[in-house]
């Protein structure tokens, strides 16, 4: 429960008035004031006061009290005794209270006297940040009166009183018929005004003791209501309406379940007025040792009192301003309002040169971000608190790139970006309404090409100039070529490149291998493994192409060895063939002697004649040539060395030494008798021994050799020398 506010502002023009008057008592006192400040000048407290008393003329003492906005250190209430002899003033700066008594000893002062000195009462400050309003309470007894809750305050000294007796005591002392009780400060004003301006510190209505933890207002119109809790918890508690700890406090140490204004000495962060948690008896130092109690007299059933009057002073104030902000130059309109006086424009903070009065104010052309200065002003003053104003110039922005767009169908997706700003798109050069804003922009579907427009627009700062942006429907279908639809992967060889020609267009190719998309993208690609490859085109409008086949069959050179052929020699028929049908993974043509001779599928080659021969294996798939060497030898039946020179000699026919790298032939008589050794390189044998013609008869002969291929050949056999 808020304190009632007893005093009513009646009305919040240039002067207002602000009186009390009541019938309890015999003394009155009327006072208005409601003034303008000028921060620098001194102004007079009341436009107008008064007091009467029916049954005296005189009065021993007059308080007047900065109750609201005071800034001690600062701020002073002064009055000029020199045109009043029979006064005297006192100034309290802790309470912000001046105090007149009469300046004649043994006397009072008289209500006339009093009177005059009041109307002459001046306030002063020397603060920079003045408050925005500062009230006065006049009244003829010493109590300290709040204009907020209309209540009155007393500090009572009484040097270690318990809580226990203060709180009795204060509901023992009574104020012009109203009943005291230990304060209940129930907002920061009040809390100020009884902690900062009171004459020390001491116990307030706040205890913990019926719950730990739970601090109620427990004297005063608030105990016992809804209202009465204002705190939960220790330090890191909370308050549902106010409360006002020092820092670290309430901490709860032993029984501290009572309130105390704290002790300007360990008052923690500046917090003066602040209230500490302590035991019933106070603490055991100095600092925590209750030097008495504040009484609050006032309830909100208390009619006013006529003890008292309430004036005040305020700074006009600027309520509300407008900035402005132009694009690159030019001329802007800005504005304020001030709760009272006329509005004045500054181009300075301090001091500088007054440009324009009034609620607006156009400034002249600017290229650059200007602050101006308004305050407001009552009867010429212009020492009143300035406010910035201003007016930014914003540099034009611009669009820094754009990012067409082409596509074979559907929507196009185009780009943009401003220096700064948001990017404006629009769907002509002269249209005034975008049709989006932001960075990327996705068309509609398309049914031809369009050209966009951007623009960069910061705060309404616009390019002067619109951007074109392409949306490009391209439908053509990309066209290519491949040179070849089938490639050999021969097994020698590790990779082979699959290639395309003949693009029509510029275009990203997809390459698939049987049903997997591959990751290149180029117009061809290099492969390792044999199967069915499948190539398509993408235009850069998206369009896409039918897929082609290009075939890759792996295959290899054959591998033939004497063990993978049949040779008859010494033979009315000498032939070779391949008995071994898998010479490699590919298919295979034969040839004989003439590797780029004719070819057949059948490897059987008949009615070759004694001597080294060659046997040309070729893959079909052109995967190379492989060749065998072999020889056909044929054995003599008969000689005949007679010296006509013809058949003189017997050797074998087709024997090469070249391919022969081992040969021995023997030639034996019929008894076994080794006759004579064929060397290698000699025509063979003339039919004699150790210089003697050897008789016509059947000889033998046995025949070792090994040839190139690592064939090795033994045969035995006889043949006729036969004399004519």
């Amino acid at each position: 429960m808020q304190k009632t506010i007893c005093l009513k502002k009646i009305s919040y023009l240039f002067l207002s008035i602000f009186s009390i008057f009541s019938g309890f008592g015999q003394a009155s006192i009327s006072a208005t004031g409601n003034q303008a400040f000028c921060a620098g000048s001194p102004i007079n407290i009341v436009t107008d006061f008064s007091i009467s008393d029916p049954t005296s003329t005189t009065i021993a003492a007059f308080y007047i009290q900065i109750s609201e906005g005071y800034q001690q250190g600062f701020d002073i209430l002064q009055l000029d005794v020199s045109p009043h002899s029979n006064i005297l003033s006192d100034w309290d700066p802790s309470a912000g209270k001046l105090t007149l008594s009469s300046g004649v000893i043994g006397s009072q002062m008289l209500l006339i006297d009093l009177e005059k000195a009041v109307k002459d009462v001046v306030f002063m400050t020397t603060a920079i940040n003045i408050f925005p309003e500062k009230k006065f309470s006049l009244t003829i007894d010493d109590a300290n009166y709040l204009p907020e809750t209309g209540h009155f305050y007393k500090f009572i000294s009484a040097n270690l009183i318990t809580w226990t007796k203060a709180k009795i005591a204060a509901e023992n002392q009574f104020y012009y018929g109203r009943r005291g009780y230990l304060a209940t400060l129930t907002s920061q004003i009040e809390a100020d005004f009884a902690g900062k301006q009171a004459s020390g510190s001491g116990w307030i209505g706040g205890s913990d003791e019926e719950t730990e933890g739970v601090w109620k207002w427990v004297t005063g119109p608030e105990a016992g209501t809804p209202d009465e809790i204002f705190w939960n918890g220790t330090a890191n508690g909370s308050s549902p309406n106010f409360a006002f700890w020092n820092s670290g406090e309430p901490n709860q140490r032993g029984d501290e379940d009572y309130a105390h204004i704290t002790d300007v000495r360990v008052a923690r962060d500046g917090r003066i007025g602040s209230w500490n948690d302590l035991q019933k008896k106070g603490g055991a130092d100095d600092e925590y040792q209750s030097k008495g109690y504040i009484v609050e007299f006032g309830t909100p059933s208390d009619p006013p009192l006529n003890i008292v009057a309430t004036t005040s002073i305020f700074i006009p104030q600027i309520v509300s301003s407008v900035n402005a902000t132009i694009c690159e130059s030019g001329t802007a309109t800005i504005s304020a309002t001030a709760n009272e006086g006329q509005i004045l424009w500054f181009d300075e903070a301090v001091a500088g040169d007054l440009v324009e009065t009034g609620n607006t104010f156009t400034t002249p052309s600017l290229t650059n971000t200007t602050i101006y200065y308004v305050a407001a002003s009552v009867n010429g003053c212009t020492t009143l608190p300035r406010t910035a104003v201003t007016v930014t110039v914003k540099p034009r922005p611009s669009i820094v790139s754009t990012t067409d767009d082409i596509v074979c169908s559907g929507t196009a997706t185009l780009t943009a970006t401003a220096s700064q700003g948001e990017v404006f798109w629009y769907d002509s050069l002269v249209s005034t309404t975008p049709i989006f804003v932001g960075n990327s922009y996705v068309t509609l579907d398309l049914t031809s090409s369009t050209t966009y427009y951007v623009s960069a627009n910061i705060n309404g700062c616009e390019t002067a100039i619109r951007t074109p942006v392409n949306a490009i429907l391209d439908e053509t279908i990309p066209d290519f070529e491949i040179p070849l639809n089938r490639y050999v992967l021969c097994e020698d060889i590790d990779s082979i490149v699959l290639q395309t020609r003949n693009p029509q267009g510029n275009y990203a190719y997809v390459w698939k291998k049987d049903d997997v998309t591959l990751s290149e993208t180029s117009s061809s690609i290099s492969v390792t493994s044999e199967g069915n490859y499948y190539v398509s085109a993408v235009s850069e409008a998206g369009c896409i192409s039918d897929e082609k086949l290009i075939v890759v069959t792996k295959s290899s050179i054959a591998t033939i060895t004497k063990d993978d052929v049949i040779i008859t020699d010494d033979s009315n028929n000498n032939s070779i063939q391949v008995a071994n049908p898998n010479l490699g993974i590919g298919s295979y043509e034969f040839a004989i002697d003439d590797e780029f001779g004719n070819y057949t599928d059948v490897g059987f080659f008949q009615n070759l004649s004694p001597g080294i021969h060659t046997l040309f294996v070729r893959d079909k798939l052109g995967c190379g040539v492989a060749s065998y060497q072999f020889s056909i030898l044929a054995y003599p039946k008969f000689f005949t060395p007679n010296g006509d020179g013809v058949n003189d000699f017997w050797t074998i026919n087709g024997f090469d030494t070249a391919f022969y790298t081992i040969s021995k032939i023997s030639i034996f008589d019929r008894f076994g008798k080794l006759i004579y050794q064929i060397e290698p390189n000699s025509q063979g044998w003339n039919g004699d021994y150790q210089g003697k013609k050897l008789p016509s008869n059947s000889y033998w002969f046995r025949v070792l050799l090994t040839d190139i291929n690592g064939n090795t050949i033994e045969k035995s056999g006889n043949f006729s020398l036969i004399r004519k």
